[in-house]
């Protein structure tokens, strides 16, 4: 038998003159993301890394082994694709200078996150974390190769939903692990079929965990959200819309409802407009209707109105309801009586809906928006405290205007389209509109999987907003070409992608011209000081202000520190701290410094003549003939030491250097 070697996908062992793998049928020869890790590379000097198994803005996850127990393993890589891009042919990451904070920032919550997790590695229902290392400049995590199926598939294999016995039977030990999360101070965020694991022993794995920012829209990190799972607050990084436990309550919920009537719940971001979620027992006669009221108040779109903690819902949902027997039937003797018919009742006021809490009259904190407060709705009905059936309200004003709406909405799409035809006939183009709008057309518009051209559109457009046009370039370099143009924003730092003018999702051709409004940073910004500070102290704070328009000279000045700055000027005029800088004109800020290996003399503490009242401690504004080097003191400068210290000479990593050599 010949050399064998690894399947980077099952990590099966297989003769080294084969290309395909007999045992899952993957080709050694396919090709692999440069983002990341090339499969094949070996950590710590102990795991294999294989392929890709999922990606998301906190990280990768790959399929791993390890040699020295020669178990399968997953590993878990920190890298946010918005602040760090991968060295080429290398597993090293190298951070975005301008970005390192939030980089090192979120490293270190992510680094928490998993050392809590680790404590917890003796719970059944959490996959345990077996490693935990630093290398390449990030944190890898190594977890257990889970030997089981996601939910959503093992729904599927049981015709797509279970029933209340089974769910009964399945799910305790999961209600038990969340509540145990919770008391380490752990919130999931993420709870869905894409997220729990059931093993062939019957037991439910709870994977997925990921830092705050991934799992909260506009936090700082590309997020996911799993749609129909996800609570409403989630959608919205304000402080007003504050996460707890409450909000795993409204995931696991949810997962219950998929789990016992086979569908998808409406996302939490369209019940915000239009609240149309059905009740679980109204698809599922079966369902107890104590469960269904239970899970029905796990996902209240009100934060404070919603269960609070998992310990309650699970009293919810295994408490017995005496009041939920079934009514005796009327016996067969006794007549029937006939109703008497009922009199034309007044169109009655929509009734307002009154929400269960079991607290012991405690108002619950209102952590949400009051502009989606689900209690100002009136189109959905409460349930009736002396009857187990729905209330249905009789045909309000605004069921019998809908129709008449509708129709005067369609006249008037159809009046202005009409209009708009007109204007198109009547109203003469110029050439040059004409042809623009002919160019605009045939760059963007594709039509059956095909272009203009006939060439296939094959490829589809990812979301580029919010990214880094270097990282973006880079990494699509080989599939679209971009067209690049810049201009200023105070919303968004610079080199941010803000617009792209083909929508995410199309299918276009390889190679097709993708135009990108990119970022150029802050339109102006107050000059910072620059006392105490180096050289490239002063650079940095120079870009946080959001300055880009400066040039850094060496000053010909015979005085004064090593490495430090000296003097500013703008258009030859001398610029004092404190003054706003505008990046849009066409003068630049000259920031005159001396070298750190400069051999002159350094200044006294005070200068030679003492400023009078008129004059500013600064130097004086030079005169309209001044050149724009700072000129030399008249009077050469004092022979005695200077009274104080001078700062300090060691510096911190220029902007251009590598950032391995920066953080670790």
């Amino acid at each position: 038998m010949g050399e064998r070697r690894f399947c980077y996908r099952c990590m099966e062992k297989y003769d080294m003159d084969q290309h395909i793998c007999p045992h899952c049928g993957y080709d050694s020869d396919s090709p692999y993301d440069p983002m990341y890790i090339i499969p094949g590379t070996v950590l710590k000097d102990r795991y294999l890394v294989g392929v890709l198994a999922s990606r998301n803005g906190e990280g990768a996850t790959y399929i791993g082994h390890d040699i020295s127990t020669g178990c399968n393993v997953l590993l878990r890589e920190y890298m946010p694709v918005n602040f760090c891009t991968r060295v080429k042919n290398k597993a090293t990451i190298n951070v975005n200078y301008n970005n390192l904070a939030k980089y090192k920032a979120f490293m270190a919550e992510y680094t928490e996150l998993n050392k809590s997790l680790a404590r917890l590695r003796n719970n059944s229902n959490i996959n345990p974390i077996l490693d935990m290392f630093a290398e390449n400049n990030t944190t890898y995590t190594v977890f257990e190769y889970i030997e089981g199926k996601k939910m959503l598939n093992y729904l599927k294999d049981n015709a797509g939903e279970l029933s209340w016995e089974q769910v009964s039977k399945l799910f305790p030990p999961l209600f038990t692990t969340i509540g145990i999360l919770h008391n380490a101070g752990i919130i999931h965020r993420a709870i869905s079929p894409e997220t729990v694991y059931i093993t062939s022993k019957n037991e439910l794995i709870l994977s997925g965990f990921c830092v705050s920012a991934v799992r909260t829209a506009d936090a700082g990190l590309e997020h996911e959200l799993f749609k129909g799972y996800a609570a409403p607050e989630q959608y919205s990084a304000s402080s007003s819309c504050r996460q707890g436990t409450w909000t795993d309550v409204y995931g696991i919920c949810a997962l219950l409802y998929r789990a016992l009537t086979g569908c998808m719940p409406v996302d939490s971001l369209s019940r915000l407009k239009n609240d149309d979620l059905c009740e679980p027992a109204m698809l599922n006669t079966s369902i107890p209707k104590h469960v269904s009221r239970a899970i029905m108040d796990g996902m209240n779109l009100s934060g404070a109105d919603r269960i609070q903690t998992i310990t309650e819902l699970v009293t919810r949902l295994f408490e017995y309801q005496a009041d939920e027997q079934e009514e005796e039937p009327i016996e067969a003797s006794q007549p029937i009586p006939m109703p008497a018919r009922p009199e034309p009742e007044p169109v009655q006021q929509p009734i307002q809906p009154q929400y269960y809490d079991n607290r012991a009259n405690v108002p619950p904190p209102r952590y949400y928006d009051d502009r989606y407060d689900p209690r100002m709705e009136d189109d959905y009905d409460d349930y009736d405290d002396d009857d187990d059936d729905y209330r249905y309200e009789k045909v309000n004003t605004v069921d019998r205007l809908k129709v008449p709406v509708i129709i005067g909405i369609l006249l008037l799409a159809i009046l202005l389209i009409i209009s708009v035809f007109l204007m198109k006939v009547f109203v003469p183009q110029s050439d040059d509109e004409s042809s623009s709008k002919r160019s605009s057309t045939s760059e963007n518009v594709v039509t059956d999987g095909e272009n203009s051209d006939g060439v296939a559109a094959d490829t589809e457009v990812p979301n580029f907003l919010g990214k880094f046009i270097s990282l973006t370039e880079d990494k699509y370099k080989e599939y679209f070409t971009f067209e690049v143009t810049y201009e200023y924003s105070n919303d968004r730092e610079k080199d941010v992608i803000l617009e792209q003018s083909v929508e995410a999702g199309t299918l276009v051709p390889q190679g097709t011209t993708i135009k990108l409004v990119v970022s150029k940073g802050k339109d102006g910004a107050t000059i910072p000081s620059y006392e105490g500070l180096t050289v490239s102290q002063y650079e940095n704070a120079l870009k946080e202000a959001g300055i880009t328009n400066y040039t850094m000279v060496v000053s010909s000045s015979s005085w004064g520190y090593p490495n430090t700055i000296v003097e500013l000027q703008i258009d030859g005029k001398n610029a004092y701290p404190g003054e706003y800088f505008s990046n849009k004109d066409s003068n630049k800020l000259n920031v005159y410094y001396i070298p750190a290996d400069a051999q002159i003399q350094p200044p006294a503490t005070q200068q030679n003549t003492e400023p009078s009242t008129e004059t500013p401690t600064h130097s004086a504004e030079p005169t309209t003939n001044a050149p724009t080097e700072p000129p030399a003191p008249t009077d050469p400068p004092p022979t005695d030491p200077p009274a104080t210290e001078p700062p300090q000479t060691d510096t911190p990593p220029e902007p251009n250097s590598s950032p391995s050599d920066i953080y670790w």
